[in-house]
């Protein structure tokens, strides 16, 4: 079994391995805030450990209780950047109370031995138990999470453990009990538990930032809507399940969206998009895809709905824009919409015919005179589209609304 000096040096040097991880992460990510507290927690460490190396074998009262303090003023900074990083308080004023406690109980029990060292494995083991109970109540169900419980798990058994051993001796029930090496085994645990929910950690930074880029990559940042990569999944996915499963398309977008940018500004057309998509995502179904596509145009794919339930949806968005005008400073803006709806007919739907038939259905009602919809349908022969109007007769149902 090796020595404590031994000991000491492995997780000195696991500490600061520790800190040039965190150094890093901090350096590159700056507004990743818990890996700050994950930082200072494993500076800490370090700093805790170098106090306790010179305490020396009967151990002097400022070191070892300087040096368990700032031990567990790590352990409680990680229990901080946990519950930072999963969007919480980090409650720092019950976190420095608890660790003002354990100092002062640290203070008091100095000078008995076996009393000593029971104090300081809990006072180091409540900041872990709290982190792995957060993590356990707020059912934060992901890799990262998981390791960290597993490995704070270990952590607390192996102090429980010597410490339920120096309680046995403290109350002389077993006064020949030898925990030397069964203490130096526990540190070696508790080492490669440290090592492990710091992993644990890493692994929900990675997954966070991995969500991150997702999110950046298939959501409009100003609307908080699917932006067209993610629609255009979706509607694949639509298309190659249309021969068992009907759909319909409606493709929207604001009238006359250019004079609010002319003439209230850029500020006022932003703030107007996302009115509109505010006031439509109220009203749609779970399981409707909703997404910005550029600019003013907008887009919701209807699962399980036909041409009458689609224009009846149509409707109700544009009823609802109606009654709920955009507020703009002092001024009270009306907005309206054109919608263009089609449905999926046949096994071999294409996403780009749905969209430009759409589309298509979207002109006719701006030729029509606006705040509106049009449902695109076929007559009883697919023929080409007409130069005029761009539909062969008979084959749009359009119907606006009144202004």
């Amino acid at each position: 079994m090796p020595d404590f000096y031994t000991i000491y040096l492995l997780v000195l040097l696991f500490g600061l391995s520790n800190c040039v991880i965190w150094g890093a992460i901090v350096y590159r990510y700056r507004d990743l805030y818990a890996a700050r507290y994950w930082l200072a927690g494993s500076v800490a460490g370090v700093l805790g450990g170098l106090i306790l190396s010179t305490q020396g074998d009967s151990g002097l009262l400022p070191a070892t209780v300087a040096g368990n303090t700032v031990v567990v003023l790590g352990f409680w900074l990680n229990y901080l950047g946990v519950r930072r990083f999963h969007g919480d308080d980090p409650d720092p004023f019950r976190a420095g109370l608890f660790l003002a406690l354990s100092a002062g109980a640290m203070l008091a029990t100095f000078h008995v031995w076996y009393g000593r060292n029971p104090l300081y494995t809990l006072s180091q083991s409540l900041p872990l138990f709290l982190t792995a109970l957060y993590l356990l109540r707020n059912k934060v169900w992901e890799l990262g999470a998981g390791i960290t419980c597993a490995a704070l798990a270990v952590a607390c058994v192996s102090h429980w453990v010597i410490a339920s051993g120096n309680i046995l001796l403290l109350v002389n029930v077993m006064p020949a009990l030898d925990l030397s090496d069964a203490a130096a085994l526990a540190l070696l645990v508790f080492l490669f538990a440290k090592v492990t929910w710091n992993f644990g950690f890493l692994i929900s930074v990675i997954d966070h930032l991995h969500r991150e880029v997702d999110r950046l990559a298939n959501q409009d940042d100003l609307t908080g809507l699917a932006n067209r990569r993610l629609f255009m999944k979706h509607l694949e996915m639509a298309c190659s399940a249309a021969h068992s499963k009907m759909f319909s398309l409606m493709l929207f977008d604001l009238d006359r969206f250019k004079t609010i940018n002319d003439t209230h500004g850029h500020a006022a057309g932003d703030a107007a998009l996302r009115h509109a998509a505010e006031v439509v995502r109220k009203h749609l179904r779970q399981g409707d895809i909703f997404a910005r596509l550029g600019g003013d145009e907008f887009s919701v794919l209807l699962p399980d709905t036909g041409e009458d339930q689609a224009a009846c949806l149509a409707e109700r968005a544009i009823a609802n824009l109606k009654e709920s005008p955009f507020l703009w400073g002092h001024v009270s803006l009306d907005i309206s919409t054109s919608i263009g709806i089609t449905s999926s007919r046949t096994e071999t739907a294409q996403p780009d015919v749905l969209m430009e038939e759409a589309d298509r259905a979207l002109y006719e009602t701006k030729r029509g005179g606006r705040n509106g919809f049009t449902v695109y349908a076929l007559g009883p022969e697919r023929r080409s589209f007409g130069t005029v109007i761009g539909f062969p007769p008979d084959t749009t149902q359009n119907k606006q609304i009144a202004r």
